[in-house]
């Protein structure tokens, strides 16, 4: 009874979507510059994914420079506004999550210190612009928006003794970096 189901359920939604567009596999190549309190950096990204009608959702991934290097992994999801036949206005968001580009590093002469980094959370949410060039489907974007994003920093400290096993000191630092982003792409 319960793959009668949802077989008929897969069957409703798969004949609504014949009557519409067909999905299409889209792509969204950015380059960008940050701006916040603690610098300017530059930021790179890339979302594939699936295109239908107005909607795009798809998985990015980038390298951003913002403060501490890191590279975040996450999952957008677009809306497009038409504005006229050839552009479109489009809200973005995406979330996911953001590991820091350091290394562990360890150092010993007596003294010894261990640096280990978390992941965090990141997200980012913005308004853009999308101008059609050519006759295929790709597409100027500029967007404006906002970007926040976390992680978490350990150290150990192994502080000199006489007496074995030496007392070990732990510092935490959560890091959260939140900066305006624009951004010039390309798509299709």
């Amino acid at each position: 009874m319960r793959y009668t189901i949802l077989l008929f359920i897969g069957f409703i939604f798969s004949s609504g979507l014949q009557a519409q567009h067909k999905p299409r596999f889209s792509t969204q190549n950015s380059v960008g510059l940050l701006v916040g309190e603690a610098d300017n950096a530059p930021q790179l990204q890339t979302i594939n994914g699936v295109a239908f009608n107005n909607w795009f959702t798809g998985i990015g991934a980038g390298i951003d420079w913002y403060y501490q290097r890191s590279i975040p992994v996450f999952l957008s999801v677009s809306r497009s506004f038409t504005t006229s036949p050839r552009r479109k206005l489009f809200l973005t968001s995406g979330a996911g999550v953001n590991y820091a580009w350091g290394k562990p590093e360890y150092f010993t002469n007596g003294w010894g210190y261990e640096l280990q980094f978390s992941p965090g959370l990141f997200w980012t949410a913005g308004l853009g612009y999308k101008m059609n060039i050519g006759k295929q489907n790709d597409h100027l974007l500029i967007q404006l928006g906002y970007n926040n994003k976390t992680h978490t920093q350990e150290t150990s400290y192994a502080m000199p003794c006489l007496v074995i096993p030496c007392p070990v000191s732990k510092e935490s630092y959560k890091y959260s970096f939140n900066a305006l982003s624009l951004r010039l792409g390309w798509g299709f």
